[in-house]
């Protein structure tokens, strides 16, 4: 056996042996003169299969998928005796190291031992199998090894005690493995120790003896045979029913594989809100990353050549990150990212429905930043320097998408300084086709967002955008009233009973108002020649407290978060954190899932325990005041 002795103790006193210990070796050599306690080998069941990314702790496949990984395993791997407790269950299997996993999107490589992700290049996780636990279950690295001295020691009829002491204390096996100490005492204690603390000189275990237990368990852990809980085929994942394509913004050049930890941060928010608040239902939603930036070679490295040697190190950032904008809106590359950005929506889509033609799903799409742009140009078939009249084909995207999720987006900006073209065409900016609905979430403090209301119906500048709740807070945001800029509430529900400082929206719209006037007077040397009935007119906002707007929104537009930082961000790193906290943020996960599946925020309750009833809270503006959040 690799990396590992077996050592007899042949002292006088056995080591670290607690009463527990003693009662229970009693009790097992007394077995072993009258009825023997003998041990088979694990069955498929009892060994859990673990994956784990990165510097993260392990996390368990379900039932479903570590059966199936067992059964590979055993086939390709097991002795006669493995493969005989088959029983020809084979369910998942792709080729002959190979096992689909994780509810169709990743694939577990034995031959391997990774398990890489399906449908995106670049995801890759170590597997392991878990036979002895320690620690609440943590995987033990050595666990194979000891599982093969445990079946040498206990399969007899009989068991030899190799050390016993006339007080009937007794160490059955000691045994180093790599950089660890295991020690039986009985077939129901054993223990792993660091070499370290492992202790075996006379007069060290005379002192360890009296102080039993309790240096027992402080120098090392108790070992545990098999998995807590059977792997059941019933444990598994159910069929997707909304597919999101996470997109990612500009800065992919300086970590080409940021927008795949970013999909995984969000989709763990997600899986916790859902075991948290949703563990009936039968809505699953998945979230796969989409990288545009890798596939486009623009200027072959001109832009790096012609970069001045001073300030390199800034010069770098700014050509891995703000320099996607300049490429996009070239007359050259803003094509090319369209095009790469298209292809891999198309190329995702199209295989996962070729791997699962019967699950009957919907999509959606969440655009962080300038990925909100090239998204909504590529769907409504916007082409940036080429004219109308041009007879080479639009881009467009195979399938429909039920919801469209920008998040700290400048969009509005770059909407605004194409006015001539728009509204010379009396365009409808967000239509039906776009999107059956758009949600366009920001930071109170992200310097990159701005607001898509007032853009459409210039009157909604007055009001305030929608405050997303904490999650786990019902609220139904069909239903909250229109507020006024100058009724800023001071509200913000909290999590945990604490309070946060309400974005001073007013300040922001004011800010919002001079930003796009500057991008006009800079941008728009034709703004003479457009229909004026049809201008975006910033400036002609009055505050007046008792109108109404005289367009209404079919729903609204712009959510505006919980300004998690207090007042306004003051520096550079706190701008920089806003602009990319929306993939950690649970608030995000909460309200993007229930706006995925909107019937789920209605009868949250039918999912909780009954004391986890969260009570109902609803927005409501009472008259001369800013609106309270009160319980029914």
């Amino acid at each position: 056996m690799n990396n590992m002795d077996t050592n007899f103790l042949q002292t006088e006193e056995p080591v670290l042996i607690s009463e527990d210990a003693q009662d229970e070796s009693n009790v097992s050599n007394t077995q072993t003169n009258g009825t023997a306690i003998t041990f088979e080998p694990l069955g498929p069941e009892k060994v859990r299969w673990f994956y784990k990314s990165d510097l993260k702790r392990w996390t368990k496949f379900d039932g479903f998928d570590s059966l199936n990984i067992e059964y590979r395993y055993r086939a390709n791997f097991g002795n006669e005796e493995d493969v005989s407790s088959l029983n020809g269950s084979f369910n998942y299997f792709l080729g002959l190291y190979t096992v689909v996993v994780r509810g169709g999107l990743y694939e577990v490589d034995l031959s391997k031992k990774k398990c890489t992700s399906i449908f995106w290049p670049g995801e890759e996780s170590e597997i392991f199998r878990g036979v002895w636990f320690y620690d609440g279950y943590e995987p033990y690295e050595y666990g194979e090894e000891v599982e093969r001295e445990h079946l040498n020691l206990f399969r007899d009829d009989t068991r030899k005690v190799e050390d016993t002491e006339d007080n009937g204390k007794s160490v059955l096996r000691d045994v180093t493995i790599g950089d660890m100490h295991v020690v039986w005492y009985s077939s129901a204690e054993v223990y792993s120790f660091k070499q370290k603390t492992f202790i075996n000189t006379k007069i060290m275990r005379s002192v360890t003896k009296k102080l039993g237990t309790y240096f027992q368990k402080s120098a090392g852990y108790k070992l545990i045979r098999s998995y807590k809980t059977d792997a059941n085929e019933k444990d598994k994942l159910n069929d997707i029913t909304h597919l999101v394509f996470l997109i990612h913004g500009i800065g992919h050049k300086i970590d080409n594989k940021k927008i795949i930890k970013n999909t995984s941060q969000f989709r763990d928010c997600v899986k916790w809100i859902k075991h948290k608040y949703f563990q009936g239902t039968e809505q699953r939603a998945e979230f796969f990353p989409v990288d545009w930036r890798s596939q486009c070679s623009f200027d072959g490295g001109l832009v790096e050549q012609i970069t001045p040697l001073n300030l390199k190190n800034i010069r770098q950032i700014l050509n891995s990150s703000a320099m996607d904008i300049m490429y996009y809106t070239s007359p050259i590359y803003g094509r090319e990212i369209q095009n790469s950005l298209a292809n891999e929506l198309n190329r995702l889509h199209s295989e996962f429905v070729e791997r699962h033609p019967h699950h009957d799903f919907k999509v959606s799409i969440m655009a962080h930043s300038l990925g909100s742009v090239i998204s909504y140009d590529i769907i409504t078939g916007w082409e940036p320097f080429i004219k109308r009249s041009d007879s080479s084909p639009r881009i467009h995207l195979n399938f429909e998408l039920e919801n469209f999720f920008c998040l700290g987006s400048p969009l509005s900006v770059f909407l605004a300084l194409r006015q001539n073209e728009i509204f010379k065409e009396n365009l409808n900016l967000f239509p039906m086709w776009l999107a059956k609905k758009v949600y366009n979430i920001y930071h109170p403090t992200d310097p990159v967002a701005y607001r898509f209301e007032p853009l459409v119906a210039k009157d909604y500048c007055r009001y305030k955008p929608v405050g997303i709740q904490a999650y786990g807070i019902k609220c139904d945001y069909s239903e909250v009233p229109l507020e006024l800029i100058g009724n800023i509430d001071t509200t913000f529900e909290e999590t945990n009973g604490t309070e946060a400082k309400a974005p001073d929206v007013k300040k922001e719209n004011e800010t919002f108002s001079r930003r796009i006037s500057t991008w006009l007077n800079m941008s728009s040397s034709n703004d003479s020649k457009a229909n004026s009935s049809n201008q975006f007119e910033v400036n002609t906002c009055p505050l007046s407290r008792n109108s109404t707007p005289v367009e209404n929104l079919n729903h609204r537009l712009d959510y505006i978060l919980r300004d998690s930082i207090g007042g306004s961000a003051s520096n550079y790193l706190s701008m920089l954190y806003t602009h990319t906290s929306y993939w950690s943020n649970y608030d995000v996960a909460y309200f993007i899932y229930t706006r995925l599946f909107p019937e789920l925020d209605k009868t949250m309750e039918d999912f909780l325990k009954p004391e986890e009833k969260i009570p109902n809270f609803d927005l409501q503006l009472e008259q001369g005041n800013s609106s309270k959040v009160k319980k029914n």
